[in-house]
């Protein structure tokens, strides 16, 4: 099935910090992009397992899916047409460790923030409206 649709996966992962205080993954990616990590899922992939792979590919975070939040669509600009990519983005959870970036796929800084620091340093909207999804799930699980 390929109707052009450019699929991907990602998750907003949090864990707490050695001061139990909530923190959230923030990757900078190859356009200096503040960033949730995502990317691409490889064929028979599952967006669950895209989201993982991807997550442990561009920061070394381990992380466990806790639930789907949302998917997002929007246009690229992809080998000189225009096409639609979606994005499944789930809840995960990760122990406490320190990123480690993916700077060969591009990835030039990934760490762990405070939810205000994240939300202010976002460069896409519907990653903050994602963010804010997220809190919203862990706000009212707590």
């Amino acid at each position: 099935m390929n109707d052009g649709l450019i699929r991907a996966a990602g998750g907003v992962v949090y864990t707490h910090g050695p001061d139990g205080a909530l923190l959230l993954l923030i990757i900078q990616d190859r356009y200096g992009a503040w960033t949730l990590p995502k990317g691409h899922l490889e064929p028979d992939e599952s967006d669950e397992a895209a989201a993982l792979r991807e997550i442990a590919e561009e920061t070394g975070i381990v992380c466990s899916i806790e639930r789907p939040l949302t998917r997002v669509r929007y246009p690229v600009y992809k080998r000189g047409a225009w096409r639609d990519k979606e994005v499944a983005y789930f809840l995960a959870r990760a122990p406490y460790t320190l990123p480690t970036p993916a700077t060969d796929e591009g990835i030039s800084e990934a760490r762990w923030v405070s939810p205000r620091e994240a939300l202010s340093s976002f460069s896409y909207s519907q990653v903050r409206d994602v963010t804010r999804q997220a809190l919203a799930v862990l706000q009212r699980d707590s």
